[in-house]
């Protein structure tokens, strides 16, 4: 069963389902936690406020990053260049890929991508690690070694 789901799909096209924060929340692991963007009810955590959209009472995490009239903005240039840099994704591709295709896809695609061999937990997109196979000593390791359990490989 694919233990991603919509609402873990962040605005701005982090997939919170694959965070370490978030994994520790779901493997009660005693470190920073998160429940994710969308589930919190929160004002985008990686946009750090700037943006009027996602921010916007009326709006507010219903909408994705490309259904904006300013998309792609700086900001989020800015986090897909850091993301593609350390974790080796893309938030803009993979909200291309959400309009494209939809987000049921979306999901079914990144858990096909992100699935452990071992238990069928999810791979941190962070340190590259099954949070219910692995030992966890940071959430975040900038690697080249992530996703190593990881199915599609």
């Amino acid at each position: 069963m694919n233990p991603i789901t919509e609402e873990l799909i962040a605005p701005c096209g982090i997939n919170c389902a694959l965070c370490s924060r978030y994994l520790a929340y779901k493997n009660n692991l005693n470190r920073s936690q998160c429940i994710g963007c969308r589930p919190a009810d929160r004002n985008c955590t990686y946009l750090f406020g700037k943006c009027a959209e996602t921010n916007n009472p009326t709006t507010k995490m219903r909408i994705f990053c490309y259904e904006c009239n300013h998309y792609p903005c700086q900001h989020l240039k800015r986090v897909d260049l850091r993301y593609r840099k350390y974790y080796h994704t893309s938030i803009i591709e993979n909200l291309e890929r959400i309009r494209q295709f939809g987000i049921r896809q979306f999901i079914e695609e990144q858990y096909l991508k992100q699935r452990c061999s071992r238990c069928g937990g999810l791979i941190s997109v962070h340190n590259g690690k099954c949070f219910a196979c692995d030992e966890v000593t940071k959430l975040v390791e900038k690697s080249n070694s992530h996703r190593r359990h990881a199915t599609s490989e």
